[in-house]
């Protein structure tokens, strides 16, 4: 499959502010609750790294899903909630093998990025980009 694109935060740049994940939470929810955002800031050993979906080739939350709310969109590989389908199971958080999805606990339904990119300018350090890539290639290669 061609490359993917999807969400990606230089760990070299982020300073682990958070204001990523207050963006993404106000712009999509209408809160400013970071626990709501569609991507997360993780805190590593040494560094702040920002993830999100990496909008899998093989995407294992679409294939769990019993209700068909989850779909990846054939023309650009962007894996969509439909959340007027989503009965808030959870088998697609236990599926994603990066942790990159969630349950919002005010819907109950699935929550996961899809690339609307409005964290990326807010992003003070820069540290935000969508890359086309193939995300397994560049793991597997490592």
């Amino acid at each position: 499959m061609s490359d993917l694109p999807y969400l990606y935060g230089d760990p070299k740049k982020c300073t682990g502010c958070q204001i990523c994940e207050l963006q993404c939470a106000l712009a999509r929810e209408k809160v400013m609750n970071p626990k709501r955002a569609r991507l997360r800031v993780r805190k590593k050993q040494l560094t702040d790294e920002p993830e999100a979906c990496k909008q899998c080739v093989d995407a294992p939350c679409v294939k769990v899903c019993p209700t068909g709310a989850l779909v990846k969109n054939p023309k650009t590989g962007i894996v969509v909630v439909y959340e007027a389908k989503c009965s808030g199971d959870g088998a697609c958080v236990s599926a994603c093998p990066y942790g990159m999805i969630w349950i919002n606990p005010a819907r109950n339904k699935a929550i996961k990025c899809d690339l609307c990119r409005r964290c990326i300018d807010q992003c003070p350090p820069g540290a935000l980009s969508v890359i086309e890539k193939d995300w397994y290639a560049s793991k597997n290669s490592a």
